[in-house]
């Protein structure tokens, strides 16, 4: 059996489970590596912290940031 290098999801039905299993092959799901939303990572992190994230969701939260302090100023 080939180990699969990509990284695009894939589905395993009962059936098909059940004929690897019987041919002696277990399929065992990847391990979780993350628990929290990136959006709720990001809101926990300092401005200077913040200024160095690339991407549209750090982006985000830049901009509620700025929102936010000049609705408090």
């Amino acid at each position: 059996m080939r180990q699969q290098t990509e990284n695009e999801p894939f589905f395993i039905t009962e059936e098909i489970e059940v004929e690897t299993a019987e041919k002696g092959c277990e399929f065992e799901p990847p391990a979780i590596s993350c628990t929290l939303r990136l959006r709720d990572v990001l809101e926990g992190v300092s401005d200077t912290e913040l200024a160095l994230q690339p991407g549209e969701i750090a982006d985000q939260e830049r901009e509620r940031r700025q929102k936010r302090q000049f609705s408090t100023g």
